[in-house]
């Protein structure tokens, strides 16, 4: 869904329900699956304090990293589409839609190569995403920098919290930014 890299627990744990006949198994004899496919394998919501952030020592690279304008909406719509469909556009336009956009573009070439922005999912104040970075560009820091440029300006802005809705990549984020996971209601 989140067309990720890496496998964690939570992939490993869904293709093995998923792809096995649970319900003649005697393994999974008196267990919820569907409760454990749910803890598991489901992007969970995590939570970073900024009450002491400051930003990290970002090595320089040959890419650009700056905040989206009016001008980019087009080509940055146009990205998101093509590498990650049209589930994001809604919130794109949010951030569009804003005197201040909280979009974050990184650049190769003048081609753009990944985005972050945060406070457009719903509109809803506090919250980071989406963010993405093209396939064939991930593991070069790109994400790293584009998450904390946001986070530095929702610092900036006075956030005590940021808030990382249906995180996918978990690891990324606990390693990235301190970020951990919102407990969910038994």
């Amino acid at each position: 869904r989140f067309k990720q890299i890496y496998l964690n627990e939570g992939h490993l744990v869904d293709a093995i329900f998923r792809n096995n006949d649970y319900s003649t198994s005697a393994i999974f004899d008196g267990l919820d699956v569907s409760r454990i496919l749910e803890i598991v394998s489901h992007p969970r919501d995590m939570i970073v304090s900024l009450k002491d952030y400051s930003f990290p020592n970002i090595p320089t690279s040959n890419m650009t990293f700056r905040k989206a304008e009016q001008i980019d909406a087009t080509s940055l719509k146009k990205f998101v589409e093509k590498e990650f469909g049209n589930g994001w556009l809604d919130s794109i336009e949010n951030g569009f839609s804003k005197e201040n956009i909280p979009l974050f573009i990184a650049l190769d070439d003048e081609e753009i190569i990944g985005f972050a922005c945060f406070d457009v999912v719903r509109n809803k104040k506090g919250l980071f995403g989406p963010m993405g970075t093209t396939y064939s560009k991930r593991v070069q820091g790109i994400g790293y920098t584009l998450l904390h440029l946001c986070l530095s300006e929702m610092n900036e802005i006075g956030y005590e919290y940021a808030v990382i809705g249906e995180a996918g990549p978990i690891e990324f984020y606990e390693k990235a930014c301190n970020a951990v996971v919102i407990p969910k209601p038994l």
